[in-house]
C-alpha cells in the first residue's frame, strides 16, 4: 500500500514537472518570436509611402512620417489634415518605376525613387528624387521614418 502512495505522489511529481517544462518552453518561445520582428527596410518604407498614395490609403502613407514631421508641418499635424492635403494634389495614380537604398548606416537611410504620376488631368509626370529616413525609436510607430516626405520641412530631431 506504502508502495503504491509512493508511486501514485511519484507520477504526480512527474507530471507537474511536465507541465510546467511545457508552460517554460511556450514562454520562451512567444519572447523569442517577438524578438525576432524585423522592421521594414528603409525601401520597404518608402515602397509602401508610394503604394499607400496610389491607393488612397492617407493613413497608411501618414504612417510612414516621423513624429518630427508631424510636429512641424502643418499639413500632417493629424490624419484628417493630411488625408485632405493628400487629396487636393491631383495624383489620381502612381507607378513606382525604381526605388533604391543608397545609403544606411543603421540610424539614418537614403533612398533614391523614381515615379510616374498621373495626373487628375490625365496627364504623366515622372519624377525623381531621394528620401532620408531616420530609424525611430522613440515614434508612436517605431521604425524607418521619413522625415521629409515632401515640401521644404525636415524633421532634424
Amino acid at each position: 500500500m506504502l508502495n503504491k502512495k509512493i508511486m501514485y505522489f511519484g507520477l504526480i511529481i512527474i507530471m507537474i514537472i511536465f507541465v510546467l517544462g511545457v508552460i517554460f518552453v511556450t514562454i520562451r518561445n512567444k519572447k523569442l518570436q517577438q524578438e525576432s520582428y524585423t522592421f521594414p527596410s528603409p525601401e520597404e518604407v518608402v515602397r509602401q509611402y508610394f503604394t499607400a498614395w496610389n491607393n488612397k490609403d492617407y493613413a497608411n502613407m501618414y504612417a510612414t512620417f516621423s513624429d518630427g514631421f508631424k510636429k512641424l508641418d502643418p499639413n500632417a499635424k493629424d490624419l484628417a489634415t493630411f488625408r485632405n492635403f493628400a487629396a487636393l494634389q491631383g495624383i489620381d495614380n502612381i507607378n513606382v518605376i525604381n526605388i533604391k537604398e543608397i545609403s544606411n548606416d543603421g540610424e539614418t537611410a537614403s533612398v533614391e525613387y523614381s515615379v510616374e504620376f498621373i495626373l487628375s488631368e490625365g496627364s504623366k509626370r515622372q519624377f525623381s528624387d531621394k528620401f532620408t529616413l531616420k530609424f525611430r525609436q522613440g515614434d508612436i510607430i517605431q521604425g524607418w521614418k521619413l522625415i521629409h516626405p515632401y515640401g521644404t520641412n525636415v524633421d532634424t530631431s
